[in-house]
């Protein structure tokens, strides 16, 4: 799946409501991107398991477990599962957007965070 805008209106749609707007991310196991929620109106974040390991024995069964867990899953410091379901590509979880980059990323670009922002990162990551 190829990178898209907003605009672009052949952009994938995968169970007639989310349209694909740009890749966030990829790892070993899946590819996540940017999305428009057509029938809520809203940006969504919607996670694809990657196409090699569709066909895998324990990998889709895996990706829908971890969707179940997360979506049952409510903390202010985790994104809330919106939805999740198989289309075409394969296995997807949605999730809700948070813009604004990651920890790993603002790391990797070789930024450093002030002790008042470690703290609060330390708290956030902690509190129950």
């Amino acid at each position: 799946m190829a990178t898209t805008t907003a605009k672009d209106e052949s952009a994938p749609v995968l169970e007639n409501r989310y349209r694909l707007v740009a890749q966030l991310g990829f790892g070993g196991s899946a590819h996540v991107y940017l999305a428009d929620d057509l029938r809520l109106r809203r940006r969504v974040a919607v996670k694809v398991l990657h196409p090699a390991l569709v066909g895998k024995p324990g990998f889709a069964e895996r990706f829908a477990h971890e969707a179940q867990s997360a979506a049952s899953f409510s903390h202010p410091h985790v994104v809330a599962v919106h939805d999740w379901g198989e289309c075409e590509f394969g296995p997807y979880l949605v999730t809700e957007y948070l813009g604004g980059g990651s920890l790993h990323g603002i790391i990797a670009a070789g930024h450093t965070l002030t002790p008042a922002q470690a703290v609060k990162v330390g708290l956030e990551a902690t509190s129950g």
